[in-house]
């Protein structure tokens, strides 16, 4: 922004109602907040600079700033090749669902918690009402307006991401390690499973480092000329293959055809003599 006075001037900058914890001067063009815990997202951050007359100088800008989106890791009790049934409580475990109750909501498989309870920053509790039936499958938490994102790592609990895309991916992991490292969590042994994954793609080398056939699919010049020759000449034999096998299927209908006629007696057989064939026959019958 502009205009946020000298060092020496009092400040206080604000993130929607949540006020900074520290705010550091860089320049009049720049400052640096350390931001609170909290959710929430387009939220409007607010500068406010005491100046030398004692009046307070404000800028807003709206829409400005969100939190990282809940990030869900574990779900308690995990129950195998049954859907669950109520009444019963599941425990979501995530990171970023607020340090304080902010009535944020959950649901299993896209049906509502009959209630959901905030315990603390990585804790919520799903309740699910007595004789309801709900696959224990992509458990989401809404909090601050903002989606959760599913990367619990047992089996067939996350099977879809929030854009309908696979979750077993290289990109997907990349998503689920910024998640983590946002949250200061240790993503050490994801990083080590995305290096696993990206080694078995066979474009994968030091020149051409692709992780993916999104990285993969631009190349150069020579590149796209080589594979423009492939691709042609794998045309030219596709078409040349299907040449051969029109008229190897024409010259067994003409000899079955011959066969039928000469065995009917409606055809003379005529006299074999290899030097008077057509070569192409020939070929074929060679063939």
């Amino acid at each position: 922004g502009r205009e946020f006075g000298t060092s020496e001037e009092e400040r206080v900058v604000r993130l929607g109602d949540t006020q900074a914890l520290r705010t550091e001067w860089v320049s009049t063009d720049a400052l640096i907040a350390t931001v609170p815990p909290g959710v929430g997202m387009d939220l409007p951050v607010t500068v406010k600079v005491l100046g030398v007359d004692n009046k307070w100088r404000v800028g807003t800008s709206p829409y400005a700033f969100r939190y990282s989106a809940p990030y869900i890791y574990d779900i308690k009790p995990v129950v195998v090749g049954r859907p669950l049934v109520g009444p019963m409580e599941v425990t979501i475990s995530a990171w970023g669902v607020g340090l304080w109750d902010t009535n944020p909501t959950a649901q299993m498989n896209g049906v509502s918690c009959a209630k959901t309870t905030w315990v603390d920053n990585r804790t919520i509790v799903c309740s699910i009402a007595s004789n309801q039936r709900v696959a224990q499958e992509n458990p989401e938490v809404r909090v601050g307006g903002q989606r959760s994102s599913c990367h619990v790592l047992r089996p067939g609990i996350c099977t879809v991401s929030l854009h309908h895309r696979s979750v077993n991916s290289p990109k997907a992991l990349k998503v689920q390690i910024r998640a983590i490292e946002a949250h200061g969590g240790d993503a050490s042994w994801l990083k080590e499973r995305l290096a696993a994954m990206t080694v078995s793609y066979a474009t994968n080398t030091d020149d051409h480092p692709c992780k993916s056939w999104t990285d993969c699919r631009v190349k150069s010049f020579d590149q796209a000329l080589v594979s423009g020759l492939i691709m042609l000449f794998t045309g030219i034999c596709f078409f040349v293959t299907i040449f051969f096998l029109c008229k190897a299927v024409q010259y067994l209908y003409t000899v079955t055809e011959d066969w039928i006629l000469i065995s009917s007696g409606r055809k003379e057989e005529p006299e074999d003599d290899e030097d008077e064939l057509d070569p192409f026959e020939l070929n074929i019958r060679f063939f």
